[in-house]
């Protein structure tokens, strides 16, 4: 595994911070740590780097100790971009992007596939003093995945970003995790991260409430989903046995849209009837998003 955390506990003048802490992420994956503010994620990113020692309990990166030994082994298999990147502002972005590529002895055909990666190559010419913060945050993001590291770790990196760049940015992780390297970040935006995670981690008062696949995430509550259902010409028939499988929220007698709440576990069965059925013209999950997901599990975890 890339990053492993093994029994970490660690407090901060005496007051408890993080407690029992165990997960793992392996090559490959792109994972969101969440959790609410005071939750631990920045503590957790930084024990990952070094930059705090637990108080008990192992961390590992590259499968070594981030103090230690290894730790310039360590720095050369790693990138990292915190919440707020700071730059000379008289810097062009080529010219930042080249004094990084010196320190990591890459070439200037990663720097030009790094900047067109994350969508930053229009402006490599510009001061940086120039930059929005969108394009800064980019300009980080470029900087972090020089040289391919094995592990990407990312403090909060949509903070603040537009629609667009949230998803430039998402889209360049999503591709460094599928060739092969790990991806870890914090966030706060929930709906927008679910096409390009595959792996989420769950913090609560200090804890890990859930670590697990976004399908297994998606899929916790068990709770009923809502199918909508295009129709042309259905029969009474049709509506009366759909009814075994739940409430029909809305419907019209022709070209119609329907739509049914579905217990859990009757989802499986109504699909089947559904797209069986002939007058059927298209069907489609409206799943509850990841941030009420979320809620919903926090809710349920303070009423235990």
């Amino acid at each position: 595994m890339n990053i492993n955390f093994q029994d970490i506990d660690y407090s901060y003048n005496k007051t408890p911070v993080l407690h029992n802490i165990n997960f793992s992420v392996a090559a490959g994956l792109c994972c969101a740590l969440i959790g609410h503010n005071g939750a631990g994620k920045t503590t957790l990113i930084k024990l990952l780097l070094g930059m705090l020692k637990p108080d008990a309990g192992t961390v590992t990166l590259c499968q070594h100790n981030p103090i230690g030994k290894q730790e310039k082994l360590i720095k050369s298999q790693i990138g990292f971009v915190p919440e707020s990147v700071h730059f000379h502002p008289n810097y062009t972005g080529l010219e930042f992007m080249q004094y990084v590529a010196k320190l990591k002895a890459v070439t200037a055909a990663d720097i030009q596939h790094k900047l067109e990666l994350t969508n930053i190559s229009f402006a490599q010419h510009k001061k940086i003093g120039e930059y929005s913060k969108g394009m800064k945050q980019r300009l980080g993001l470029a900087q972090a995945m020089l040289g391919n590291p094995k592990v990407l770790i990312l403090d909060e990196p949509a903070s603040g970003l537009d629609p667009d760049s949230r998803q430039i940015l998402y889209r360049s992780l999503q591709a460094h995790a599928q060739a092969g390297n790990t991806v870890m970040f914090s966030s706060h935006a929930l709906n927008d991260i679910e096409l390009y995670i595959d792996h989420i981690i769950l913090l609560n008062e200090g804890g890990v409430l859930m670590d697990c696949s976004i399908h297994e995430y998606r899929h916790a509550l068990k709770q009923p989903v809502t199918i909508e259902i295009q129709t042309t010409d259905a029969q009474p028939s049709f509506y009366k046995a759909l009814d075994q499988f739940g409430d029909i929220q809305a419907k019209q007698a022709k070209d119609s849209l329907i739509h049914i709440n579905v217990p859990y576990s009757k989802k499986l069965a109504a699909l089947a009837f559904i797209t069986a059925a002939d007058c059927v013209n298209d069907v489609r999950l409206l799943d509850a998003s990841l941030e009420t997901i979320y809620h919903q599990l926090l809710k349920k975890e303070a009423n235990r």
